[in-house]
């Protein structure tokens, strides 16, 4: 890796945001809807908006509220609130109004940023003391696409006054004053945390900028010119945010800025050479596998695509990476590791360093270790147990949490003083420090007291290709403790029976994992629950 590129970790995000525009100034850092910002208009546009900032009176260390999906807006607020020393608090833009009102309440912020079709489901929140400006996906766009997309939404946008816009942050005197606290809390991500209860997480931007030093190592490039990064995650998603965003930003890439998954735009940008690398999680992969489109020499413009966040099948990768294959494309899917506590990704597959049915190597300025999770000793290469993490990218810690005590349940220090965070997550780490993802220590279900991980009865019945996803859960047996529960989505081009499905799923899984892993009962869906970032949503199976 160039050290010349590498992001400085002793500064503020804002300030790395504006090393990068001295230096990449007339480069392209931005793509949206097919227009291109560069990093000079970047820099301009985040001052304008510190500046709108400072005026309504926002101070350091006070809450700003971002409820955007991937517009510009969203990036000059992340960074324009970063500039004054003030907190961004990012959270899913698809929040419903009883959800900002606790999230606001629990962050004590009193300043909200929306979209504008949301602005009036919003707008009561004033009366509770915080103040709502609506923001436009259509702000930095042509005159008739600012008509055609208000035309389309003027009855859900309804009347908002100018003022309670964020039109006229683009006509602000910049100012250039910026704090340079880069150990404070710079960013809040709401999380499920490691014990899955709703926890909202601090970073520093030391740790956003420990983990974007390493932007160049993970992707394997040398020159962020010209390279796009597939940036359709939302920003309140750790991976939307750094691996979208910040470490793009971080050396002269481009950030290619997509608010809402679209298959066919996604395919058009390809085609375009205006993508090089993707991030996403599995269902959008699978999505793209769906479309004849996705397919011929375009596929050569791909360089390569990580993929985590949930549960990823052999099958996944196997097709994908067949696909790029056939097509003489480079790019192969490669998976990695992390969560939120950690910025986002901690381990991961890249072209030079990687290894098959693991979650990828360690990175350079991280450390693990597997411990028992009931002894807390550690036990060493090649034995499973829980993932522990040190290292430069670990979180502040939890701001809010159901349990007060969930700072204390994830941290710990050895005796020489290192500070670790328990994941909650069962691995086994091999002595390259590649690490092999088995699953979340709460979802182990003990049947007749032999623990079976339903990450790997899902993979073995996504083997099949006419199983399009599905979930395994745990449920309650007089006789066994616990028993197996499948559900199934089948692909639609299925053209077999759900009982001829059924045997063969149950008789893959007994043949992988053993009788113990059967499932007593397959339930075949439409569609799973999936949660805000697209994982599938366990909790609502039963």
């Amino acid at each position: 890796m160039r050290e010349d590129i590498a992001c400085k970790k002793e500064q503020t995000i804002y300030e790395t945001i504006l090393s990068s525009a001295q230096r990449f100034k007339k480069q392209t850092a931005l793509i949206y809807m097919f227009h291109k910002f560069t990093y000079e208009h970047l820099i301009k546009r985040v001052n304008q908006f510190a500046a709108a900032l400072k005026d309504l009176g926002v101070k350091e260390d006070e809450v700003v509220t971002v409820c955007l999906p991937n517009i510009p807006d969203a990036v000059y607020l992340l960074y324009a609130i970063n500039q004054i020393g003030a907190t961004a608090n990012i959270v899913h833009p698809s929040y419903n109004y009883n959800q900002m009102l606790e999230n606001v309440g629990l962050t004590k912020s009193k300043l909200l940023f929306c979209l504008d079709l949301n602005y009036q489901m919003f707008r009561p929140l004033n009366s509770e003391g915080v103040r709502v400006i609506a923001c436009s996906p259509t702000n930095e766009l042509t005159v008739i696409e600012k008509a055609v997309y208000h035309y389309q939404n003027r009855k859900k946008i309804g009347k908002i006054d100018n003022k309670n816009t964020t039109k006229p942050f683009f006509f602000k005197r910049r100012t250039f004053k910026y704090d340079t606290r880069y150990k404070r809390d710079s960013v809040l991500l709401n999380s499920g945390g490691t014990s899955g209860k709703a926890k909202i997480i601090a970073l520093s931007s030391f740790a956003m900028n420990a983990l974007a030093h390493y932007g160049p190592w993970i992707i394997d490039v040398d020159d962020g010119k010209d390279i796009g990064m597939f940036a359709v995650l939302p920003m309140f998603h750790g991976f939307g945010l750094e691996m979208g965003v910040h470490i793009m930003l971080s050396f002269g890439a481009v950030s290619v800025l997509m608010p809402k998954f679209n298959r066919d735009q996604t395919i058009k940008y390809i085609k375009k050479n205006k993508i090089q690398i993707m991030i996403g999680i599995p269902i959008i992969y699978e999505a793209l596998l769906t479309k004849k489109k996705f397919n011929g020499k375009m596929l050569r413009n791909l360089n390569i695509a990580f993929v985590g966040g949930d549960f990823v099948s052999t099958n996944l990768l196997k097709n994908f990476n067949q696909l790029m294959i056939e097509n003489k494309s480079k790019c192969r899917l490669r998976e990695g590791y992390g969560l939120t506590e950690t910025v986002c990704v901690c381990a991961v597959n890249t072209h030079h360093h990687n290894k098959p049915a693991t979650s990828g190597m360690a990175l350079p300025n991280v450390k693990f270790k597997v411990i028992d999770p009931k002894t807390m000793k550690d036990v060493g290469y090649g034995t499973e147990g829980e993932l522990c993490i040190a290292g430069e990218t670990l979180m502040n810690g939890y701001v809010y949490a159901d349990d007060p005590k969930a700072n204390e349940k994830v941290f710990f220090y050895d005796e020489d003083g290192t500070k670790w965070l328990r994941t909650g997550d069962f691995v086994s780490l091999d002595n390259e420090n590649y690490v092999s993802f088995k699953q979340r220590l709460k979802r182990i279900i003990k049947v007749s007291g032999i623990p079976v991980f339903p990450s790997m009865v899902e993979d073995s019945a996504c083997a099949f290709s006419f199983v399009y996803e599905c979930a395994a859960i745990g449920v309650p047996d007089q006789k066994h403790g616990h028993i197996i529960k499948l559900f199934v989505v089948l692909h639609r081009e299925y053209k077999g029976t759900q009982e001829a499905a059924k045997k063969a799923i149950e008789d893959k899984i007994v043949a992988d994992l053993g009788i113990y892993a059967k499932p007593k009962e397959v339930v075949f869906i439409d569609r799973l629950p999936h949660t805000f970032v697209g994982k599938i949503d366990v909790n609502k199976l039963s």
